[in-house]
């Protein structure tokens, strides 16, 4: 009977780690996704060409 009760008492500290790995994987996968949803943008920058190419500049 011994053997049974060390068995639930250990089984017990696994199951409340076990739990709180499940939580705190939990908010952190939350969180994750909620920085990528509703971070800010990045702001692209794209180069400006200064030429016009029109399609009446090259009628010959």
């Amino acid at each position: 009977m011994d053997f049974f009760q060390t068995l639930m008492h250990y089984g017990s500290y696994a199951m409340a780690f076990y739990a709180l790995y499940v939580v705190a994987g939990s908010l952190a996968f939350g969180y994750y996704i909620w920085r990528r949803v509703y971070k800010e943008p990045a702001t692209k920058r794209l180069p400006v060409t200064r030429e016009l190419r029109d399609s009446d500049s090259h009628a010959g």
